[in-house]
C-alpha cells in the first residue's frame, strides 16, 4: 500500500464521521439525501472516507436501481482504495469500505467479486477482534456460499458465526439478539437451500424446522412482531416444500396476521401469495381465490414480479374450476399481456415462471369451457361450425402432409449432416468474441451445463441455471441473448431437441420408445407439448423422423 496522508486540516474528523454515519440513516432520510452525503463524502480530501463515499454512492444507487455510471464509480475506488494506509486507524473503515462493494458486486450477481471482497472485510474484521463486525461478515460470505451451490461450506461457516455469536453474549450487547436472530434464520435458509436441491432428504428440510423452532423458543431474543412474522412466514414456506400442506396453514395465518398489524405491505404481500397456493393445494378454492385477490389489492402492477405473474395464472385456475369463463378468461388474458410485455421490454427473468405446457393446457381449458356454454346454447350452430372446422383443418393438414413427407428425407439429411457437424465442432462457440472475463465465466459455466446434461433434468430453469453458475437470471438472459441469439427458453429447447435427435440416430432402442418416453429423456412431460417443439425445430414430427432414419438403414 501506499503511504498517503490519509487526512488534512480541511477535513474535520467529526464532519467525516457524520457525513459517514448518513449512509447507515438512508432508511430514515431516504436514498436520494444519503447519496448527496455520499457525494459530498467523496469530494473530501481524507482518502478512507473518500472512497468510503463512492462506495456507498455506488451501493446506494446500484440497491435502488438508480441511473448509474459504473464504470467511473469503479475506477475512483480502484484510484483510491490502494492509497489507504493499512494500520489500526483505517482497518473499520476499510471493512466498511469492502462489505460494501461485496454488497454491491452481490447485487449486481458477481458472486465472485463478492466473496472475494467479503472475503477481504472478514481479515479486517479478525484483525481488529471486532465481534460484532465478525459475526456480520462471516454470516454474508455463507450466503454468497449458498447462492454458488457450495452448501457445506455454507454450512461450517453459518454454524462458526452462530458460536462466535452464542460465546460472545456480553460483548454483543444489545445486538446479540439481532445477530443470532439473524444467523439462526440464515443456518435455517441453507438448510432450506439444500433441501431444494435433493428434495429426497427429508432430514435438511427439518433442520431447517429446527432452526426457526431455535428462535421461538428462545425467550430471550425478545424479537420484534416483524420478526417473528418473519419466521412463522419461514417455517410455512419449509412445510410447503414438504408438501405438509396442512402444517404450513397455521404458520400462514399467524405470519398475515403480524404483518397486518404493523403493516409490513411487501411482506404481506408474499405471504398473502404463498397462503393462496397452500390453499390451492389443501383444495380451498374460496380461500385461494381471497388470498390472491389481497396479492392484487396490494400491488398492482409488476412485471418483474413473478409473484404477480403468476397470481393472474391461478385465478385463472380457480375460476376454470368453478367454470366462471368471463374470469377465468380476464385473468388469463392479463396474465398472457404481462409476459408479453416482459419480452417485448427483454425483461428474461420471467422465463422460470413461464411454463409453456401449464399456460397451453390453461388455455384449452378456457377455450373447452367456452365451447361447453355455447354448446348448451346452440348445439346446431357448433354442429355446423365444427364440421367446417373439421372439414378445413382436415384438407390442410392432408395437404400439408404430403408437402412433408416430400421434404422429410431432405430435413432428415440436414438434420443428421448437422449434428455430425456439430460434433466435429464442437468448439465453435470458443470462436465467440468474449467482452470481459466475467461474460466469459458465463459462458464457460454454460458449456459445463450443457456437458453435464443437466439441461435434460426437470428442475432446469432460469433461476436454478444462473445459480449454479453464480449470477443473477437477469445477466444469464442477457448473456444468452447477446451471444447465442436467443431466449432462455429457446436455449433450453434447442439442447433438448439436439439431443434427443441425436440419441435418435444412434441408438435403436431408443426409437422404439413411445413418444411420451422419448420426450422425458430430454426433459419433457407432455407428449404434446414435446412434438409440438420437436417440429418447430425440425420440420417433422418424432415419428415421421424414427420412420425415415429406419427407411434410410
Amino acid at each position: 500500500m501506499h503511504c498517503f496522508s490519509q487526512q488534512t486540516t480541511s477535513d474535520n474528523q467529526q464532519e467525516l464521521k457524520a457525513l459517514k454515519k448518513k449512509f447507515y440513516d438512508n432508511k430514515k432520510i431516504g436514498t436520494d439525501s444519503a447519496i448527496i452525503y455520499m457525494d459530498r463524502l467523496s469530494q473530501k480530501t481524507n482518502i478512507p472516507y473518500k472512497t468510503f463515499g463512492f462506495a456507498g454512492a455506488i451501493y446506494l444507487k446500484t440497491r435502488d436501481k438508480y441511473p448509474l455510471d459504473f464504470e467511473a464509480y469503479r475506477d475512483s475506488i480502484n484510484k483510491y482504495l490502494p492509497q489507504i494506509t493499512e494500520n489500526k486507524n483505517n482497518y473499520t473503515l476499510l471493512f466498511d469500505i469492502y462489505i460494501l462493494l461485496g454488497n454491491t458486486s452481490k447485487r449486481r450477481g458477481q458472486m465472485k467479486a463478492a466473496l472475494e471482497y467479503y472475503l477481504k472485510a472478514e481479515n479486517y474484521a479478525l484483525i481488529t477482534n471486532d465481534i460484532e463486525r465478525i459475526v456480520k461478515i462471516k454470516g454474508n460470505i455463507a450466503l454468497i456460499y449458498q447462492d454458488i451451490g457450495q452448501f457445506n461450506k455454507a454450512l461450517d461457516k453459518i454454524k462458526t458465526t452462530l458460536k462466535i455469536a452464542e460465546n460472545n453474549k456480553d460483548v454483543l450487547g444489545s445486538k446479540y439478539a439481532g445477530r443470532k436472530y439473524k444467523t439462526l434464520l440464515n443456518t435455517s435458509a441453507i438448510y432450506n437451500s439444500i433441501f431444494k436441491s435433493d428434495k429426497t432428504v427429508l432430514a435438511n428440510a427439518d433442520s431447517s424446522i429446527h432452526y426457526l423452532n431455535r428462535i421461538l423458543n428462545d425467550k430471550q431474543l425478545k424479537l420484534s412482531k416483524f420478526r417473528y412474522g418473519q419466521v412463522y412466514s419461514n417455517l410455512a414456506i419449509t412445510y410447503t416444500l414438504k408438501e405438509e400442506h396442512k402444517k404450513a396453514r397455521p404458520y400462514y395465518d399467524k405470519s398475515i396476521d403480524l404483518f397486518t398489524e404493523i403493516k409490513a405491505q411487501s411482506y404481506l404481500y408474499n405471504s398473502y401469495y404463498n397462503s393462496g397456493i397452500n390453499y390451492w393445494h389443501l383444495d380451498s378454492l374460496a380461500k385461494s381465490k381471497s388470498d390472491f385477490l389481497n396479492v392484487l389489492r396490494i400491488k398492482k402492477d409488476s412485471v418483474l414480479d413473478p409473484n404477480y405473474v403468476n397470481t393472474h395464472k391461478y385465478l385463472s385456475e380457480i375460476y376454470v374450476k368453478e367454470k366462471n369463463t368471463d374470469s377465468a378468461s380476464y385473468y388469463f388474458a392479463k396474465h398472457e399481456k404481462i409476459l408479453e410485455r416482459a419480452f417485448s421490454a427483454e425483461q428474461k427473468e420471467q422465463e422460470r415462471i413461464l411454463k409453456d405446457d401449464e399456460t397451453y393446457l390453461l388455455k384449452k381449458k378456457i377455450e373447452n369451457l367456452k365451447k361447453t356454454n355455447s354448446k348448451s346454447k346452440n348445439l346446431f350452430n357448433i354442429a355446423v361450425v365444427s364440421l367446417i372446422i373439421i372439414i378445413l383443418l382436415s384438407i390442410y393438414i392432408l395437404s400439408k402432409n404430403i408437402r412433408e413427407k416430400k421434404n422429410a428425407k431432405q430435413r432428415l439429411e440436414q438434420l443428421l449432416q448437422t449434428e455430425k457437424s456439430e460434433s466435429k465442432d464442437n468448439g465453435s462457440s470458443s470462436k465467440l468474441v468474449i467482452k470481459n472475463e466475467q461474460h466469459q465465466e458465463i459462458i464457460d459455466g454454460l458449456k459445463k451445463i450443457e456437458k453435464s446434461l443437466f439441461f435434460l433434468k426437470e428442475d432446469f430453469n432460469l433461476y436454478t441455471t444462473a445459480k449454479k453458475i453464480g449470477t443473477n437470471t437477469t445477466y444469464l438472459s442477457k448473456i444468452i441473448k447477446d451471444y447465442k441469439k436467443m431466449t432462455f427458453s429457446e436455449y433450453t429447447n434447442e439442447l433438448r431437441i439436439k439431443y434427443i435427435v441425436e440419441k435418435l440416430s444412434t441408438d435403436k432402442t431408443v426409437r422404439a420408445y413411445t413418444t411420451q418416453a422419448i420426450g422425458e429423456i430430454g426433459g419433457y412431460k407432455n407428449a404434446k407439448s414435446f412434438t409440438r417443439i420437436f417440429k418447430k425445430y425440425t420440420g417433422i414430427t418424432p415419428f415421421q423422423f424414427i420412420e425415415k432414419i429406419e427407411t434410410e438403414l
